[in-house]
């Protein structure tokens, strides 16, 4: 839903997201997180944040303290994706801080949060003052993708007014 979102904005969109690349042999799942809109991803040390499988999980918290932070606090105007803040990255104490930090400044976030977990951190982000959510169920997407077509469009148009043609 984000990339349908964002498709016909025309402001700077950063952040990151997380993809799954695969199943092992051992059957545990790898997870990498990556720039917001990477075209070709990149199997790395530095942006491999997780291993799962259906019982166990084993995080790499390095990952979202370092490339995660410099994600989140990169210097630029426009909108800030996070897809997704789940439970893996409750634990990265500086990455937490990272998120809690834009969620209380003045650029537009469009984040999707896992449900059906609760953890310290997550509960502050659903409860953030400047946080509005809404539980997605797959069978409502178009209406939900109504309801924040309009936000996102507002917040093109806000950030425009100060563009600069060249």
């Amino acid at each position: 839903m984000i990339r349908s979102l964002l498709r016909e904005t025309w402001v700077p969109v950063f952040g990151y997201e997380t993809l799954t690349m695969g199943t092992r042999p051992d059957g545990f799942h790898e997870i990498y997180l990556y720039p917001y809109g990477t075209k070709s991803p990149q199997r790395r040390e530095e942006n491999h944040v997780a291993d799962c499988n259906t019982r166990e999980r084993i995080v790499h918290h390095e990952v979202f303290n370092q490339l995660g932070v410099q994600l989140l606090r990169q210097p630029v105007r426009g909108i800030l994706v996070m897809d997704e803040i789940g439970f893996m990255e409750s634990e990265a104490e500086e990455f937490c801080r990272a998120v809690l930090e834009r969620l209380d400044g003045d650029v537009p976030v469009l984040a999707a949060v896992r449900s059906g977990v609760d953890t310290a951190f997550l509960r502050q982000v659903t409860q953030h003052p400047k946080v509005r959510c809404l539980e997605m169920k797959p069978e409502r997407f178009e209406e939900y993708e109504k309801q924040l077509r309009p936000i996102v469009q507002t917040w093109n148009d806000s950030i425009g007014e100060g563009r600069q043609y060249v």
